[in-house]
């Protein structure tokens, strides 16, 4: 049994693009570029220093204008310290806006969802990204592409910074576009070359004179040239800026200098660049590591900005990155956003100014909108000059959200609308009451507002010719939201039928939470809120669709929080819970899911930390039922040991506090230990887990085995012995692991029972792998391992199996999680015993007089542990220590 609990769970390491330029120092931009220095004359030195200063203020710090209720953060974070690389992937010059990009828009398609023209650009989604700023090296002329958000104007910053710090550099000359094309709106004659310098004149008056440093570097081909925002012009003379920065940069490479121009995707081929001179690149969502080198660096950088370069911020940081990560992870829509550099950004800030994610997160989804439809365009050029005619939130949401409503209906797979049913749509809401307006001015009003949210806000895309969706699925939902709310503002009834038909479907799922988050969040309904969450109560769901109903209030109240839709609806949204995962009739995953919710909601039984008597006296023991004696009272858990639970020795510093480890659990926790594994699978199982990874459970930010109420799994027995020593300590009474005796006479009872609740073999009685697939596996074990119920498998909270408890109440002494003993397995003492079964073993196991093993310094995802006290209940010694 030992060897198959050891290779079930085999770390693999996935294959990653490592992003190696954030990894230590900052990397020299100039030898990635391979760009030549850049050595002025005498006469000109004192101004390059003030030019290159004059950068340096400029972009150090990260700019949180044009982010609503963030405008007004006070801290100074630095780009530097944050800043993480962007990939992007090449693209053919003729490919324009027709690759694939569902990957953006939030979704997993089967290639039949999509369009033809689409599923040509998948031919090139094995071409391998490549770091932005090695494409610089290869060509004198790069085009860079991204959607709002994915960074563009941010790594021109970076790179312009990089070059105005660095020793034996080009200089930097950094401008944006639609500057450069109101200038040309002035006096047409304005070329491209005489206009840089005019920039940074009109910014400082230590810039008037610019021209000279700025003619020599171009002449002698040092410097890279950064122009940002392509798609920002949109007047009338776009093809005589386009023409005007071609002749410019074809002049400035045959000089030797870098040009590099930003634009958006959507609309880049309305009038592109020659596709013969410039090479073309399109910025990709940051990946998982990204995302994890972001939420290091980002907090990191925030608490410096307040506690200093000190260990204190070091400790903090660590902490508010697992919580970042923890929340990015909980819910799939918030991960997905994370992707966009922006967004990441907004969620971060939100998150470390003490609003609880992903909880809510209607809250962050409408700061989303307004950021996109209000303020982005104020914000993304590097002037601040507003791209595009000021657009109106609530007007545009009026429009949007029953738009959005009818896309999920019309098309939920593919999220797609051609341009003529878009425009026939939009025409004929306009002609409707709420604007009545006669259907030529109902047209011209559709193809205006068409334009205003494609082109300026970004919240509508361009997924091959004539074809739009939104930016990203969640938009799109959160949309459908409001749309429905809309639909039942005069009578609730008129929603709640739509909430009937789709209640069940997955599709509409993210729909119908956010709906109810807008009644009880956005508008502060909870009534409304609590009346929807009750109709979702009493509705039908029968077959493979069976109490998704429940699941779904469930996710309501965990979303939106007791404040969302009131005390009462909150409390019978519990009960329904908690029925439904103890209804051993429901398939074992709806169980699971139920309970999982309920876990999530906050919901705590109020006997969470209770300890169960258990007398002293004799008893019958092991397989043989030999007679054993307790001789003194003791005490045992409820419950074994949940992630709410250990949570708190956590965030109590347990970790950083040698007192509660013993001198062989601190080597543990500091890699020293690793040397005393003999076997090949634990000196690879420890070389996984390294000692920067020992701060917290090996699975603590897997949403499969974190819920507060399961039992806290993949914890070492060192772990759970500081933990145990924590306990004591916090509580001025003694806790340990207990002993094979004690915890065989609290699970057995005196008669020897075979199973904590008795003799019979019940696989609903306890977690095992019966429960997940019905039939008997003791024999055939190895052939369930990797089947569907296998994986749907896991541990479930402590309080599902009401009808698996002792006598006396104990809960999960017979399946769930193994639980660590405090009792050598062999006389060598390199073992630890482990009791009581788990979701992985089959019901055997959970045996009363079963014994397994494992080495102390293992971790895995059945194991736990169960709190031991003697009766006597002797006061702890002073450091904790037992």
């Amino acid at each position: 049994m030992a060897g198959k609990l050891d290779k079930k769970n085999e770390f693999t390491k996935p294959v990653e693009i490592h992003h190696d330029f954030i990894a230590g120092d900052q990397i020299n931009i100039t030898q990635v570029m391979n760009s030549p220095s850049f050595q002025p004359p005498a006469n000109l030195e004192k101004q390059r220093k003030n030019y290159l200063s004059h950068l340096q203020a400029s972009y150090r710090a990260l700019d949180f204008k044009g982010i609503p209720q963030l405008e007004t953060f006070s801290r100074e974070l630095h780009l530097e310290d944050v800043y993480v690389p962007l990939l992007a992937r090449p693209e053919r010059p003729d490919e324009g806006e027709t690759w694939s990009r569902q990957r953006l828009a939030g979704r997993n398609l089967n290639h039949e969802d999509l369009p033809a023209e689409m599923l040509a650009g998948l031919k090139n989604e094995a071409v391998l990204p490549v770091k932005v700023e090695e494409t610089m090296a290869k060509y004198k002329r790069v085009v860079i592409l991204g959607d709002p958000g994915s960074g563009k104007s941010t790594l021109l910053k970076y790179l312009a910074l990089r070059l105005a710090v660095e020793a034996n550099a080009p200089l930097p000359i950094i401008v944006p576009l639609n500057a450069y094309a109101a200038a040309v709106e002035k006096g047409p004659d304005c070329n491209l070359q005489r206009f840089l310098p005019d920039f940074f004149a009109a910014r400082s008056h230590e810039m008037e004179n610019l021209g000279p440093l700025f003619e020599i570097a171009l002449e002698k081909g040092q410097a890279v040239v950064l122009l940002d925002g392509l798609d920002e012009v949109q007047t009338a003379n776009r093809r005589l800026l386009i023409e005007r920065v071609e002749y410019f940069a074809s002049w400035a490479a045959a000089k030797g200098n870098h040009v590099a121009v930003t634009s958006r995707i959507v609309g880049y081929s309305e009038s592109p660049l020659n596709g013969k001179n410039w090479m073309l690149y399109t910025l990709l969502d940051f990946d998982r590591q990204a995302i994890e080198t972001f939420a290091g660096r980002w907090c990191l950088a925030f608490e410096k900005s307040t506690l200093g370069d000190t260990s204190e911020a070091a400790a903090s940081a660590e902490r508010e990155r697992r919580g970042l990560l923890e929340a990015l992870g909980a819910n799939p829509g918030v991960g997905q956003l994370a992707s966009n550099p922006l967004l990441l950004t907004i969620l971060a800030l939100i998150k470390r100014q003490g609003v609880s994610l992903p909880n809510r997160r209607v809250e962050l989804y409408e700061l989303y909108l307004k950021t996109l439809i209000t303020s982005w365009s104020k914000a993304r050029s590097l002037d601040k000059r507003p791209v595009g005619p000021e657009m109106d939130y609530l007007q545009t949401i009026a429009v949007l959200g029953p738009m959005a409503l009818m896309l999920r209906e019309d098309n939920p797979t593919a999220g797609l609308i051609v341009e003529e049913r878009l425009i026939e749509w939009l025409t004929d809401f306009y002609i409707g009451e709420d604007y009545g307006l006669t259907g030529d001015e109902a047209a011209k009003r559709a193809r205006l507002f068409l334009e205003s949210v494609h082109r300026y806000s970004n919240l509508l895309v361009e997924r091959g010719p004539g074809r739009y969706g939104f930016l990203h699925l969640t938009f799109e939902e959160m949309l459908a939201a409001r749309g429905l709310v809309q639909k039942g503002q005069l009578n609730l009834e008129n929603a709640l039928v739509d909430i009937r038909r789709h209640v069940a479907d997955p599709g509409w799922r993210e729909t119908l939470l956010l709906a109810v988050g807008i009644w009880g969040v956005i508008r502060e309904q909870p009534l409304a809120a609590a009346e929807v969450v009750r109709a979702m109560l009493k509705m039908d769901c029968e077959g493979e669709a069976v109490c998704q109903n429940i699941l779904l209030a469930g996710a309501c109240l965990e979303d939106v929080g007791e404040s969302g839709i009131g005390r009462k609806a909150a409390s019978e949204v519990q009960t329904a819970l908690l029925a439904a995962c103890r209804n051993r009739s429901l398939p074992p995953t709806v169980q699971r899911d139920a309970g999982f919710c309920l876990g999530r909601t906050g919901w705590v039984p109020p006997d969470l930390d209770d300890m169960v008597l258990i007398k002293a006296g004799e008893f019958l023991y092991g397989r043989n039922k030999e007679k054993r004696k307790i001789e003194q009272d003791f005490e045992v858990a409820k419950y074994p040991v949940t992630n709410r639970q250990y949570r708190l020795f956590i965030e109590a510093g347990g970790y950083e506090n040698k007192a509660f480890w013993s001198e062989e659990g601190w080597a543990w926790c500091n890699g020293m230990y690793d040397s005393k594994a003999k076997e090949a699978f634990m000196k690879d199982r420890l070389a996984n887990r390294p000692k920067e990874k020992r701060n917290e459970p090996f699975y603590w930010h897997d949403v499969k085995w974190n819920n507060p109420l399961a039992p806290v799994v993949g914890v070492c027995w060192f772990e759970a012995e500081a933990y145990c020593n924590w306990l004591s300590q916090k509580n001025h009474k003694t806790y340990r692991l207990p002993s094979e005796m004690e915890w065989e006479r609290a699970a057995g009872g005196t008669d020897g029972r075979t199973y904590p609740w008795g003799e019979e073999e019940d696989k609903s009685r306890l977690n095992c792998a019966e429960f997940w697939c019905g039939e008997d596996v003791s024999k055939e074990i190895n052939n369930w391992l990797g089947s569907t119920s296998f994986n749907h498998a896991g541990s479930t909270i402590v309080i599902q199996y009401i009808n698996g408890t002792t006598p006396e109440g104990v809960y999960d002494l017979g399946g769930n999680i193994w639980e660590w003993m405090g009792s050598w397995f062999d006389k060598g003492q390199t073992n630890r015993v482990l009791r009581g079964g788990s979701w992985y073993s089959d019901r055997r196991l959970a045996r009363c007089a079963f014994r397994d093993w494992l080495n102390p310094g293992s971790f895995d995802n059945v194991i736990g542990f169960r709190l031991f006290s003697p009766r006597s209940a002797a006061q702890t010694p002073k450091g904790g220590r037992l």
